[in-house]
């Protein structure tokens, strides 16, 4: 994939949300006051401008495109898709690089195909696709969707909604022998109704580079990264949706250090059906005590503050060769203006001292019961899984 450039279409519109602007004082924080020790590291519960007015977030967020997924439209595909017990899933993938590398010359081939053994699968978004080498092959099967996919120097993607119907009851029907009122025998027929027997519900991702199986236990909370030859990952993210659950989503963006050596993070806010909602932004780094900590601020594609972001995060070196990178893990919750907490974040991290190479993606949710001042280490939990 070709690196992509903010284009003139892009500034003329940044410029339009900055100047249209009902409060010129709602930009972002100037970094020198922001710090590694007061309680939400230096951040306020202020409107913020569109994106932060950061061109990288600008940019990333025009690389992702909707997909109108024709098998929405297909012969009983609507019956799978309204059925009130169907299981669904949201799952998010990137493969090549995850941190853009601009000494990269030659191409991947990530041509390949996304499976589920029963139900269905719907594209919801295409993630950095080059629309003149990328695409997707017309799809005439609703459990499979086959792509063709290059990547170079950053990586290509797709966010895909599962859909797992309800297996019907299995009757199982006998004859006994029972007496009648008279004293005459006579033949009854009694029918048992089962639980379903079936093979495990099984998703499978297959390309030259990587090929791997999940099952629905695993896409109810899963967070995991798998890196493979020439530096290139794969990144898996899935939860599962349910109405009765609190909203959740995703995460992906920057993580790394800026000219000055300060840590930073920047990223995109995603819905659970995979459209960005907000962005984030944030720094970390060593504070007095010795702790790894990081601070940031959640707000919604207007700009409308939405949380606080505080928390830590542990370097974790992987089996990653390049020495100019550092992997992690992150773990923070989510605060209101009122300083009470409300959801959690959960992802993992690689850095290196070009912002720009670095990337973070995770998961995020939000309670729907009052958190209250809760910091036991379930509240950090909050029933997203371990999914590492």
């Amino acid at each position: 994939m070709i690196r992509k450039t903010i284009t003139l279409l892009s500034l003329v519109l940044l410029m339009a949300f900055v100047g249209c602007s009902n409060n010129p004082a709602d930009t972002t924080q100037n970094a020198g006051e922001l710090d590694l020790s007061s309680e939400f590291g230096g951040y306020s519960a202020t409107s913020e401008a569109f994106a932060f007015e950061d061109p990288q977030l600008i940019t990333e967020s025009n690389d992702d495109t909707d997909y109108g997924d024709p098998i929405l439209s297909s012969p009983g595909f609507d019956s799978l898709n309204s059925h009130p017990e169907a299981g669904r899933y949201h799952l998010r993938i990137a493969w090549g690089k995850l941190r853009y590398d601009s000494t990269v010359t030659t191409n991947t081939d990530w041509t390949g195909s996304l499976e589920i053994s029963r139900g269905g699968e719907v594209i919801r978004r295409l993630i950095h696709w080059e629309l003149n080498q990328d695409y997707i092959i017309p799809r005439t099967n609703r459990k499979l969707i086959e792509w063709v996919s290059f990547t170079s120097v950053h990586n290509d993607g797709i966010a895909v909604d599962l859909i797992v119907p309800p297996l019907p009851p299995v009757f199982d029907s006998s004859y006994i022998w029972e007496t009648d009122m008279n004293g005459d025998s006579i033949q009854v027929l009694v029918i048992d109704t089962l639980p379903p027997v079936a093979d495990p519900v099984e998703v499978t991702f297959t390309t030259g580079p990587y090929t791997r199986t999940f099952n629905l236990e695993e896409l109810a909370s899963l967070d995991t990264i798998v890196y493979v030859a020439d530096s290139n990952a794969v990144a898996f993210h899935a939860l599962k949706s349910d109405k009765r659950d609190c909203p959740a989503g995703f995460f992906n963006g920057f993580w790394g250090y800026d000219d000055e050596g300060r840590g930073r993070f920047s990223g995109m806010w995603i819905t659970e059906d995979g459209y960005i909602s907000g962005y984030i932004k944030g720094h970390f780094g060593v504070n007095d005590e010795g702790r790894n900590v990081l601070f940031g601020k959640y707000i919604s594609r207007s700009g409308q503050f939405e949380g606080f972001i505080k928390g830590t995060y542990h370097e974790r070196w992987g089996n990653n060769s390049d020495s100019t990178m550092t992997k992690g893990f992150v773990v923070a919750r989510i605060v209101n203006s009122e300083r009470m907490p409300i959801g959690v974040l959960k992802g993992r991290y690689s850095s290196s001292s070009d912002m720009d190479n670095g990337f973070m993606q995770g998961r995020w949710k939000l309670r729907c019961r009052d958190g209250g001042n809760d910091n036991s280490e379930d509240s950090m939990n909050d029933g997203m899984g371990n999914g590492m």
